[in-house]
Parts: structure tokens; sequence; C-alpha cells
């Protein structure tokens, strides 16, 4: 008996991805799937089984990097099918988009260039029947994937599939998502599941919980005395503020004080500053906190030396505290100071590469300036490592970042074993084909459950992997991580109650 399902040169589907399929013919499908183990797939047959009816398809993904590697993958799949597969992004002339979007049968390009070349009509959808949205996490607010699925919901019997590792544990974003992409449908799987586990290895994730060096811990104290010390003060003049705010409630202070001068009490045009100093305070606690003491270091030489005058009246705010002084003082003077996580970075590395020379390691860190000074560390400390940095494409101060061929370059020179350690960024989080590790280090937890997931997504698909979270014991580290299991677990928990919601008016592919 025939397949009903289409197949890639011998590639078997696997039975999650059949059934993704099928529910994705009839109903427009949210589909939630571990990094690694074959959205792209599924897109495929369900992009396969338009095209043969003459139906054509556009691929959204976010970044331009992230297109050009799916025009790969699907150029590859569809090998001698006939089929025009594009990619189009702004840096393809409008004249060539217009040409390409009328006759390619498959277009992979960035939201953003699909939503202007919609508006400024050099693509006409009426032929156009699935959307298929790669990080569909991202389908909030006014990004464009929201404005495209407009377009293309206005036209009869289309078809949206969804694809994401993690869309949120928050009911309201994941609740926005499936409005603004019309989804119907919901398929989430986890490595946990019966028929994901025999294709995939595992990776065990354990917490690194590190005390953090005296000098560290002093500093923090100080900071806080520094901190809780302004607030009791603030608090004193304005009843509505709490003695220990979020930065997002500082902000919201100093809007509301901020309308009240505008609007008559000029005195509180003097006060405003006060909650600004606070929050660039709390900013260096958290480098502090959790990355260590010359980051620290770092963010308090450019508060010093900033011409901005508002940055310039905020250092010398916080310098008229004598426990911000003494904190300076130990910020200074770190000649000899070892951040006890660049230390466990170097140890946990080097017990892989002496015990599995092959072995490749990813570390990933929030800041690029970490990432920076864990290079030069590892580089000076190690010569079993062979670390590189992997950093998004955008220039930083003193940062000019990496092109799409260079980093390119660097994930083909981290597979064929040039390097063994790869320093990344976030930009390695989502999509990005980067090859399972046998080893996954957050330099940081982050508490957000979607970059969790995307950055776990790294090791373990082919062979055992091992994920590692170095967490400051007794810092805002551990609450971070704390909040990542607790908002992934309600992820988890409510996107599997969606899948037991019966469909509503489904629509086959006949009926187009």
């Amino acid at each position: 008996m025939e397949n009903d399902y289409p197949v890639f040169s011998g590639m078997e589907p696997r039975p999650y991805q059949i059934e993704a399929y099928r529910k994705a013919l009839s109903s427009n499908l949210l589909l939630v799937l571990p990094t690694g183990l074959g959205k792209t797939l599924v897109s495929a047959m369900l992009a396969y089984t338009y095209m043969k009816e003459k139906k054509k398809v556009i691929m959204l993904s976010p970044t331009r990097p992230l297109v050009m590697q799916h025009l790969e993958t699907m150029q590859r799949l569809f090998e001698g099918s006939g089929f025009r597969i594009t990619a189009i992004t702004g840096q393809n002339p409008a004249d060539e988009r217009m040409s390409e979007w009328a006759i390619s049968d498959m277009v992979i390009s960035t939201p953003q260039t699909a939503n202007n070349d919609i508006k400024n009509e050099i693509v006409f959808l009426g032929k156009f029947h699935l959307l298929i949205v790669d990080e569909a996490h991202r389908a909030t607010g006014n990004y464009a994937y929201v404005s495209v699925a407009d377009s293309m919901r206005e036209l009869p019997s289309r078809r949206i599939l969804a694809m994401t590792a993690s869309p949120g544990s928050h009911k309201e974003k994941v609740e926005e998502i499936k409005k603004n992409l019309s989804i119907v449908e919901v398929i989430i799987k986890t490595d946990d599941d019966p028929d994901i586990l025999p294709y995939v290895m595992g990776s065990s994730i354990k917490p690194i919980f590190i005390k953090p060096s005296y000098e560290q811990e002093k500093c923090i104290q100080l900071l806080q005395q520094c901190k809780d010390g302004m607030m009791a003060n603030l608090q004193k003049r304005f009843e509505f503020v709490r003695f220990r705010p979020s930065r997002g409630e500082l902000s919201k202070y100093i809007r509301e004080l901020s309308s009240r001068a505008v609007a008559g009490e000029k005195s509180l045009f003097g006060v405003i500053p006060s909650f600004t100093a606070v929050i660039r305070l709390d900013v260096l606690m958290e480098y502090i906190e959790t990355q260590g003491m010359e980051i620290g270091a770092q963010y308090l030489e450019e508060l010093k030396g900033s011409q901005e005058k508002s940055m310039q009246r905020t250092y010398s705010i916080l310098e008229g505290h004598q426990e911000f002084r003494n904190a300076t003082l130990l910020l200074s003077g770190l000649a000899k100071y070892e951040n006890p996580k660049f230390r466990e970075v170097l140890n946990m590395s080097e017990s892989l590469v002496k015990d599995h020379p092959e072995s490749k390691c990813i570390v990933f860190t929030h800041y690029r300036k970490t990432s920076d000074l864990i290079y030069k560390y590892l580089k000076e400390k190690s010569t079993l490592l062979r670390p590189m940095r992997f950093v998004g494409q955008a220039a930083k101060e003193n940062d000019p970042g990496m092109s799409q061929k260079e980093q390119k370059e660097k994930i083909e020179e981290f597979i064929s074993g040039k390097y063994n350690v790869m320093l990344a960024t976030s930009v390695a989080e989502e999509g990005l084909d980067i090859p399972s590790t046998d080893m996954v280090i957050f330099y940081e937890p982050v508490a957000s459950e979607i970059r969790s997931i995307q950055r776990r997504g790294r090791t373990g698909r082919f062979r055992e992997g091992i994920v590692f979270i170095l967490i400051f014991s007794g810092t805002r580290d551990q609450a971070y991580y704390y909040a990542s299991i607790r908002k992934e677990k309600t992820m988890v928990k409510r996107m599997k109650s969606d899948m037991g919601k019966k469909v509503k008016k489904p629509q086959n592919l006949d009926d187009f």
C-alpha cells in the first residue's frame, strides 16, 4: 500500500512527524518540537503536497542566516523534483524579488521583506496557499509574522503551519500567538514522550551551584546596602514606592513622575535622576551576581567615563554614597581575582576533552563581553582547549560581530574539529544549524523558558549529552534558574492540555 505522505530520498519520516503532517493538512497547526527532532521535515512534507497541487508556498524565518539555511535544506530535499525554491530578503532588488515571487513554487523569506512586498504589491498572494512560520514564538505584537498571516487570512482556504521549540509559558502570549496565526490544532512533544524517546539519546541537566568569591559577596552586600538606603529615602517622599522594586517598576515610577513634572510639579525633575541611578545600580549588581566581577568592573568604567550628561549625573549621585565608593574600590582591584565560573568552565571542558579527545562543548553566555573574557581566559590557561567565539552580525562597541559568511565558516571549523569549545551568545540558540555536542554549559541560567529549551537542544540528539547550568549560590542566578524550571513546566502542561481540545470545523486539502 502506498504511503499517504511524501518521502524524500529514502528519508522515512518518523511516526510523530507523520502525525503532525496529517494534522497540518486539515487544520492550521502549531507544532512544538524540541530542537533537532525534525520540524523542517514536517514543513517540507506539507510544502510538497501543496506544490504538487500547483499551490505555492511561503516559508518565513526571522533572520537572513536562517533563511539561507532553510533554502539549502529545502533545495537538498527537493532535488530533482522540478520545483523552484528561492530565498528572498531585503538584500534582493525589488524587480528581482517581484520576478521570484511570480515564478517560484516556494519562497523562503524574512517576515519583514515578505510583509513589505505584500504592502507594496511586489507580491500577489493569490497563488500562495500555504504559509510556514519558523520560530513561531515571535508571532506577537507588531512583529511582521502577524501582518503576513493577516494578509493570508483574508484569502479563502489558506493554511498555516507554525513551528517552534517553545512558545513560552505565559497563557496570554500563547493565546496571542494562536490568535495571530489562526491556530486550530496544537501538537507538543517533549523528550519524555514515548514516540520521541527512541530518537534522542537524551541529555541530563545538572545545576552547578558555585559559591561566589569573597570579593563578589562583599561587593554585592555593599551595593545592596547602597540601593536600600536610596530606596528608603525615596519611600519617605513617595508612599507609592516599594522598598525593593523591580527595574520595570522603577521605570514605571519614572514615567509617572515625569508626567507629573511636565504637568506642573517642576520639583520632581530633580528627583527622577535618583530613580535612574537605582536602575543603573541594579544593573551593576546583576552583572556581578550572574557574570562575575570583571563585567561589573567594565560596566562601572563605562558609567564613569561616559560623556552623556545623564550618565554623569547618575554616577555623581551614586558616588555620594560611601557603600558605593567602597564597592568601586573592590571592583578596581581585580589583578589577583579569578572568576569561579571561568574556573568551572575550564575544569569541565578539559575533563571532557581528556576523557574523549574528539568531544566538543558549547558554552552559552548572555553577554558578548563575557564570551570574550572566557575566550581569553581559556586561551591563557589551557593547551587542551581550542576555543572560538560565535556571535551575531550586529556590531557592538569594539566588537564588529560576525558576518553570515564568517558564521558559516566557524560552524564548519567547529564541526571539523579545528575548535572544540564554542563560546556562543544567543545567536546560536535559535535555529542555526549548529551540530549536536557532547556537553552544553549555560554560563548563567536564563529566566526565559524559550531560550533555555533552545540552548538545551544543542546536545543529546545523536548521542547522550549533558547540560550544566552554572549558578552563583544565593544570587539572582538562583532565582532565574528556578523561574525557568517553573515556566517550562507550566508551558508543557498548558500545551498538552491544548492538544486534547477538539478541532472546530476541520478543513481538508480536498476542500480547496
